[in-house]
């Protein structure tokens, strides 16, 4: 997988600054290190370096169910050979496919999948990371297999063959991916001397043998020259103890030989010496209506202490009251706004500030230049603000003090990651740290932003272009700017429209921690129930932490039975949510959480972050909701951004349009694009407030409130509910309903996907809705994955999008099974799924099928790593009414006592002979159709017409 940084939003410091790869020397000393760790942090840790010099970081878990480890080597595209572009991605993709102690290209996928665990890899410009997880009893096995990739890969020529044509399938996939598209065009307007500025993936041209230059050869030379010890990280977390851990990491990874590899400083500057300021014009393929402002500036993550660029971010990309985007949404210009730094190398980084365009903003984008450098010529002239600068220095220590456990495999990776730029005390702290006020430096870094040092890229499907770009084919223009051409605004005239954010009311003061009552229950129970309300409580004794989860679901009847009231819904909650955002923006950045979103039966709010001033931000949050204030401006905006973001569905991953359109044949209540877009549409304002009226006339709220509170708050939280709902009988709700599908029926649904690429999602659902088909479903998700992904992937190359997974809906239980191909039509991926799916079950043999089992029940009885995957559970239980909150329990025990036997006779009954079967097929260019006596559909609401349903009250 290649990934290339992305332009960040504004957000906290601590968010910033643990995505921007900051730097500092490291010490190689050979003692072992403690790094500092947060307060809330039960694990221990060790560092050292290993005699190869490889540095590493050992974690302690005796609790975790999941272990994990990543390797980050300090090499990516940018140091790719001249004339070999992609190499460095190629080599990633290469590692996995067999070594010398395992020379089997599948053992090391089929190994972590029968352990219940994952792997992965991504190559950025500047990093090649390597990860995993598994059940924790197994560590030491993955262990081995991931330390040959280092030591002894194999690099096979029949794999070098086909695995070029899986990165050739990842470089057609993104032709249609604007994200891809735009950083092809700033690729080649950027100084072509530049490292960064070659083609970052690869294709089968640029992995071509040449005479004289067989790439298996450049690969091994690449591999042998860049993959040293010395320039790579290793994390490590597991159950043992640091001792135990220490005994089994060190002698295996201490055999990846030290070559020594050194990088140079980037010299060349990102932009050619006299190019900027640089119009840049990009036409998209989706309806992209994007303004992004670029500066180079200094790079600035040797300061991570002081993190500049995070106090600038946080600023520009401020979103309350007398901020930029404030001011852009009052004159209907833009609808959204982010900033940060997206690249950074050896030598510099860029900070970009990437607007949204309404078409007004389109039209008007002088008027919103000149904002955006009014706003800069603010800062300037305020200079740095110390109280600004502390603010945001201490929501991140909140966050570093009470800092929750996430993945172990995401949480390995990043710290891999990390380690390659911070002091060995603070690979922990590091992303948090923002303790040293330097003005001179952020005054500095001010200076660099300029009309003159801009490169600006305007991509919209108006625009007028000269030229297309090389690997991705975009139509685009570009003119330096004549000097002056991008006038400076005159500050004093934006004095009352553009102003530095006050003062944070929301970030917390009172951290204390509740009493737990001694008679608490320890699952949720309902401390409220009336004709129209439903309050759950349950007080946090695990966690204990000062954060809590208010989550509401505000149902009616005026949501999922036609277009227009799912259209309505999803308006009326934009323009609610909207309405509050300048209010609520400041207790985002203070780690106080809030969203309102339309779901299939009605809105929802949930708020989730520090409990201390949760109550102030959930009764202003209900007052808007009671009497908001919509402009008409708002209105007009809002809906043409989510009509934009309807159509723009063409322009996702073809994958996932098939996923979705899966999901709509499937999901009573559901709509396609086109009809949402004509709803949408056909709706005014005043429409919207008829709307609202009728919604709440028929409204009911359940609510859950879990965390660090007391008993009291729950009659305080419903007396506020109370103001909204009316005090008379409601209305009966409308059931949830899924397709179901009888057995021997195969259904076939033709959707069109304006892309190459053939698309396969073959959806086979369960016999029934009970627990032992759910563990017989997940059971056979969990057999055929490894294999899957091995046989279509690897060994047919029959695209870069192949996966199978359980996948239920509704907990209707199902599996799919889905291949994106560039090289086989829609009928050949039948085939060959047809074929697969005959071999699993003879294949399988008792120990296969004990690994398998306990793989799955490892996953489905997995603790709660935080409060907020607890407050989930609790959430989707009660929507599911599944009140016992036993569910985890009883698939676990559906799963823990099926046989072989009985799991085959499931197998063969449900999944082969008679299938409860639903293909979704993009035909692509090859424009032909799996073979078979199916009953074929080219509309979702023709599917669900007249089936039988499986209900959910």
């Amino acid at each position: 997988m290649f990934v290339v940084p992305l332009r960040r939003a504004a957000m906290p410091a601590v968010v910033v600054f643990a995505l921007l790869f900051l730097s500092a020397c490291v010490s190689t000393s050979t003692q072992p290190l403690s790094p500092a760790k947060s307060p809330a942090d039960d694990r221990e840790y060790r560092l050292l370096t290993l005699d190869n010099n490889m540095q590493v970081l050992l974690i302690s878990d005796p609790d975790t169910p999941k272990a994990a480890a990543a390797l980050d080597v300090l090499v990516g595209s940018g140091d790719n050979p001249d004339g070999r572009a992609g190499l460095a991605h190629f080599l990633e993709h290469m590692l996995f496919l067999g070594t010398d102690k395992y020379p089997d290209a599948a053992e090391y996928e089929q190994f972590i999948t029968e352990h219940g665990g994952r792997r992965n890899a991504y190559t950025s410009f500047e990093h090649t990371n390597y990860f995993f997880d598994i059940n924790a009893p197994y560590l030491p096995e993955a262990l081995d297999r991931f330390a040959q990739f280092f030591i002894a890969p194999r690099f096979d020529a029949q794999y070098v063959e086909r695995e070029k044509q899986a990165v050739e399938a990842e470089y057609q996939m993104g032709l249609k991916s604007d994200g891809r598209r735009g950083l092809d065009v700033l690729q080649e307007v950027m100084n072509p001397e530049h490292p960064f500025s070659q083609f970052s993936v690869g294709s089968l041209q640029t992995l071509a043998d040449r005479p004289n230059a067989l790439v298996r050869d450049d690969l091994i030379t690449f591999y042998d020259k860049h993959y040293s010890a010395n320039v790579m990280r290793l994390v490590v977390l597991g159950t043992q103890s640091l001792d135990e851990l220490q005994e089994i990491v060190v002698p295996m990874f201490s055999q990846v030989p030290d070559r020594s590899f050194s990088h140079d400083k980037i010299e060349q500057p990102f932009f050619a010496a006299g190019s900027l300021p640089l119009m840049v014009e990009i036409e998209p393929l989706a309806t992209l209506k994007e303004l992004q402002v670029s500066f180079p500036i200094d790079d600035y993550r040797d300061l991570y202490h002081v993190k500049p660029v995070s106090y600038l971010g946080n600023l520009v990309g401020h979103e309350g009251e007398g901020s930029l985007l404030s001011q852009l949404k009052a004159e209907g210009l833009a609808e959204g706004l982010g900033a940060g730094s997206g690249f950074g190398w050896r030598g510099g980084s860029l900070f970009s500030v990437s607007i949204s365009l309404t078409e007004k903003g389109v039209q008007q984008r002088e008027r919103v230049l000149e904002l955006l450098f009014a706003y800069m010529d603010m800062l300037r002239n305020a200079g740095p603000v110390k109280a600004l600068y502390q603010e945001q220095a201490r929501i991140a220590d909140l966050s570093f003090r009470f800092k929750e456990q996430v993945e172990p495999m995401n949480y390995v990776s990043a710290l891999a990651s990390g380690m390659h730029y911070y002091a060995p005390e603070d690979v922990l702290e590091g992303p948090y740290l923002m303790e040293d006020y330097r003005e001179d430096v952020l005054s500095g870094l001010l200076q660099r932003l300029t009309p003159d040092n801009a490169l600006i890229m305007l991509t919209d499907k108006s625009v007028a272009t000269d030229t297309v770009s090389r690997y991705y084919d975009v139509p685009y223009s570009s003119r330096t700017l004549a000097s002056g051409e991008l006038s400076q605004p005159d500050a004093a005239q934006f004095t009352e429209l553009l102003k530095l954010p006050e003062p944070n009311g929301f970030i917390a003061d009172d951290i204390s921690l509740v009493d737990i009552d001694p008679e608490s229950s320890q699952q949720p129970v309902v401390v409220v129930e009336t004709p129209r309300q439903k309050v759950w409580f349950m007080q946090d004794s695990e966690f204990r932490i000062p954060k809590g989860a208010t989550y509401i679901n505000f149902r009616s009847t005026e949501v999922g039975d036609s277009a227009q009231h799912s259209a309505a819904a999803s308006l009326y909650a934009a323009l609610l949510k909207d309405s509050v955002n300048e209010f609520a923006y400041p207790a985002r950045l203070a780690g106080l959480n809030f969203s309102l979103y339309k779901h299939a039966q009605g809105i929802s709010l949930r708020i989730s972050g520090y409990d201390d001033k949760q109550a102030a931000l959930l009764q202003e949050l209900l007052a808007n909701i009671e009497s908001p204030v919509f402009s008409q401006q708002r209105f007009g905006n809002i809906r043409q951004d989510m009509i934009r973001d309807l159509r723009n569905a063409v322009a996702k991953r073809p994958s996932s349009q098939v996923m979705d359109d899966l999901r709509e044949s499937l999901l009573y209540g559901e709509w396609g694009e086109q009809a949402m877009i004509d709803a949408l549409q056909s709706i005014d304002l005043a429409g919207v407030q008829r709307y609202a009226q009728e919604f709440w006339r028929s409204a009911t709220a359940e609510t859950l409130i879990y965390g660090n509170y007391d008993a009291a708050v729950a009659s305080r939280v419903s007396s506020l509910l109370a103001a909204l709902l009316p005090d008379t009988a409601p209305p009966p709700m409308p059931t949830l309903e899924v397709l179901k599908l009888s057995a021997g029926e195969g259904l076939q649904y033709v959707v069109d996907v304006p892309h190459d690429d053939a698309v396969l999602a073959w959806y086979l659902q369960a016999a029934g809705n009970d627990w032992v088909d759910r563990a017989a479903s997940s059971l056979t998700a969990q057999i055929m994955k490894s294999g899957f992904f091995q046989q279509l992937r690897t060994e047919q190359q029959l695209g870069y999008v192949v996966s199978t997974f359980y996948w239920p809906q509704l907990d209707v239980p199902g599996v799919v099974m889905i291949v994106q191909s560039p090289v086989a039509d829609a009928a050949g991926l039948a085939d060959a799924m047809q074929t697969f799916m005959l071999g699993v079950q003879p294949a399988l043999d008792e120990q296969q099928f004990t690994r398998h089992k306990a793989a799955l029940l490892a996953d489905i009885l997995q603790p709660d790593k935080n409060l907020w995957e607890r407050a989930e559970f609790y959430w989707q239980s009660i929507a599911k009414k599944q009140l016992d909150f036993d569910g985890k329990q009883a698939l676990a025990e559906a799963v823990d006592t099926m046989t072989l036997e009985q799991w085959r006779e499931y197998y063969d009954r449900v999944f082969i002979e008679l299938r409860h079967s639903l293909q979704v097929v993009a035909p692509g260019k090859a424009g032909k159709l799996p073979a078979g006596d199916y009953q074929r559909f080219v509309e979702a609401d023709a599917i669900k017409a007249g089936h039988q349903t499986y209900t959910l009250e």
